[in-house]
C-alpha cells in the first residue's frame, strides 16, 4: 500500500473540527502525515487541533496567518501550500482536505482503490449535506466529473505536473483542466458519499461573483466562452446578480489587462476543454 498525506486548513472551525479529526483517525488507513493548518482563527480551533494532536503522533499543528474574512480562493490555498511546505516525509498522494467535513468509514480505502489506475490523478467522493427535511443528500449543483474543492486527493506525479495549486479564484477548476492538459483523468467516486457539515448558500456575494468572472478572464476562456460560462452559473444558481457581476468581473479582466494564471498553449487547450463541456449538466 502506497503512502499518503493530508493538509487541512482550517479558519474558526471549533463547531466541526471536532467530528472531522474523529472521523480522520478512526479510518482504517491512516496518513503518514497530517498537516493542521490553523489560518488566523479566533476561537478554540487551534487548541482543538493540538488536543487531537497528543493523542495522534501522525498530526502536526501549524499557525498561519492571513485574512480573518471567510473568501474563496486565494486564501485557502495559501494556507494549504503553507501546510504543504511543512511535510516532511515521503508520500505518493496528497489530500486537501476541509474541516467542516465527515468522511465515511474507510474514505482512504477507497481513495487508494481508485488510484491504482495510474491515470487517474484527481481523486474525491461526493459531498452531501444535511436538508431541510432532516435527510442528507445532494443539495446543490455537482458535475458529475468535478471532486469538489473541500476533498481532494491527487497524485504526487500530477501534482507537481499541474505546478501545484493557483491561489486564485477556480482554482479547483483550473487544477482539472490542467491534469486532463498533462493526460490525467479527474475520478468522482460517486458511491462514496462525505457529509458537508456548513450548508453551502444559494445567495452568491457581488465580490465572490465579481472574482469569478474574473477567473474566467484569468483562465483565458477569452469573451465567448467566458461569458457563456457566466450564463452557465446564472442557469444553474438562478441567480441574476451572479450573471452581472461575474460578466463585469470578465469584463474588468480585459480592461485592466490583469496577468493570466495560465500560459497561451494552456489557454488554448482550456477553451477547446471548456467549449466542450459548456453545455454538459
Amino acid at each position: 500500500m502506497k503512502n499518503f498525506s493530508i493538509v487541512v486548513p482550517a479558519h474558526n472551525e471549533e463547531k466541526f473540527l471536532p467530528s472531522f479529526l474523529k472521523s480522520v483517525c478512526s479510518q482504517n488507513l491512516l496518513p503518514e502525515e497530517m498537516v493542521l493548518i490553523d489560518d488566523n482563527s479566533n476561537d478554540r480551533t487551534k487548541k482543538i487541533m493540538i488536543d487531537f494532536q497528543k493523542k495522534n503522533v501522525f498530526i502536526k499543528v501549524f499557525s498561519f496567518k492571513s485574512s480573518s474574512e471567510h473568501m474563496p480562493g486565494a486564501k485557502v490555498v495559501n494556507a494549504f501550500l503553507f501546510g504543504y511546505s511543512k511535510l516532511t516525509k515521503p508520500y505518493d498522494f496528497i489530500f486537501k482536505l476541509d474541516a467542516d467535513l465527515i468522511l465515511p468509514d474507510k474514505y482512504f480505502q477507497f481513495i487508494m482503490n481508485a488510484f491504482s489506475n495510474p491515470r487517474i490523478g484527481i481523486v474525491g467522493g461526493i459531498l452531501i449535506e444535511l436538508s431541510k427535511k432532516g435527510t442528507w443528500g445532494n443539495s446543490h449543483p455537482m458535475k458529475k466529473n468535478h471532486v469538489k474543492g473541500g476533498l481532494k486527493a491527487y497524485s504526487t506525479e500530477c501534482y507537481k505536473k499541474i505546478g501545484g495549486l493557483i491561489p486564485e479564484m477556480g482554482w479547483d477548476t483550473i487544477d482539472e483542466i490542467l491534469a486532463s492538459y498533462h493526460g490525467y483523468e479527474v475520478k468522482v467516486l460517486n458511491n462514496v458519499k462525505v457529509k458537508h457539515l456548513r450548508r453551502i448558500g444559494n445567495l452568491y456575494s457581488r465580490n465572490t461573483s465579481f472574482m469569478q468572472g474574473q477567473a474566467f478572464y484569468k483562465m483565458r476562456y477569452g469573451i465567448i466562452i467566458g461569458t457563456l460560462a457566466c450564463i452557465k452559473g446564472f442557469l444553474i444558481k438562478k441567480s441574476l446578480s451572479f450573471l452581472f457581476w461575474s460578466i463585469l468581473g470578465l469584463l474588468d479582466g480585459y480592461l485592466k489587462k490583469k496577468p493570466y494564471i495560465v500560459t497561451k498553449q494552456q489557454g488554448q487547450f482550456i477553451r477547446r476543454y471548456r467549449f466542450k463541456s459548456i453545455f454538459r449538466p
